[in-house]
């Protein structure tokens, strides 16, 4: 009794005499001589039971019988071929996964991940996210979240502590200084429901400063969003001054006011306890506990 299989050369065979319409043409592509091919089909069309191909002048026909079998094959070799070159790829080294949110992964965790991924051996992905469970529940190695360091089930190291200033992109704070009344301005400000950060009443009590109390105020929901509208010179928005650091160095912002408002809070890399033993943590904290980065980012 036959095997249920064909032989692979048969198919092969086959496949390409089908394709070609000629013994000759198959074999120079496969690389063998003609009779082999002759061989080949014969074989098949034995185990088979059918006639797969007529003859007439050295022209290939096909039978109905083989057009029925080419269908099959040529989906089975296709997959094969797929599933073989996916194989013969390199290997893709894993990457490193940090979750946290658009603005400092824009404005802060951006200029570090040439660093981060020469440090871990591996390619860094970044996602942004805008809410804190979001974060937390995202698939990822570690987290970048604001706070107070307590988040249940995991240890923090603080980056970054709550030290805000306001800032503006150069023509307006050049503006600004010139101006002896200070209520033609716009300022940035985030929404806050809960009350986690500095506002511009908290920098104000807590500076003493007036030049801001009657400008025009706009609202955004995200402290990214509050940057990029201040790099275009669309208002002063308060910033974090050791995330825009990079901005600061390279003129791209300026700061509006020496003065600071500080509070306990700050952004803080989250993990797992497990996290800061493992070479991948200590490599992470070496490098997001840079104050600065060699090349600040320009905008």
């Amino acid at each position: 009794m036959p095997d249920s299989l064909p032989t692979l050369k048969g198919l092969r065979a086959f496949e390409e005499a089908f394709l070609l319409r000629s013994y000759t043409a198959a074999a120079r592509k496969l690389n063998v001589q003609q009779p082999a091919i002759s061989y080949q089909i014969k074989r098949l069309e034995e185990d088979l039971g059918v006639q797969l191909f007529d003859k007439d002048r050295g022209q290939l026909t096909p039978t109905p019988a083989a057009n029925e079998l080419f269908d099959t094959v040529q989906r089975s070799f296709d997959a094969i071929r797929k599933v073989s070159e996916t194989l013969r790829k390199p290997p893709q080294p894993n990457s490193f996964t940090i979750a946290t949110y658009p603005g400092i992964g824009t404005y802060w965790l951006s200029s570090r991940l040439s660093l981060l991924s020469k440090a871990l051996a591996m390619p860094v992905k970044v996602v942004t996210l805008v809410k804190d469970e979001q974060i937390l529940n995202e698939d990822a190695d570690c987290r970048i979240l604001f706070g107070k360091g307590n988040w249940p089930d995991h240890t923090a190291k603080l980056l970054i502590p709550e030290a805000v200033c306001p800032v503006g992109a150069p023509d307006l704070a050049r503006t600004f200084h010139q101006e002896t009344s200070k209520g033609d301005f716009t300022i940035i400000e985030q929404e806050d429901p809960e009350n986690r950060w500095i506002c511009w009443k908290n920098w104000m009590h807590q500076t003493g400063e007036t030049a801001f109390a009657n400008a025009n105020q706009m609202t955004v929901n995200d402290h990214g969003l509050a940057l990029h509208l201040a790099l275009t010179g669309a208002g002063i928005t308060l910033a974090w001054t050791d995330m825009v650091r990079d901005l600061l160095n390279s003129g791209s912002l300026v700061p509006l006011s020496t003065n600071l408002a500080t509070s306990e809070a700050g952004y803080w890399l989250v993990a797992p306890s497990d996290f800061f033993d493992s070479d991948a943590g200590i490599a992470v904290s070496d490098v997001l506990s840079l104050k600065e980065t060699p090349n600040p980012v320009t905008n």
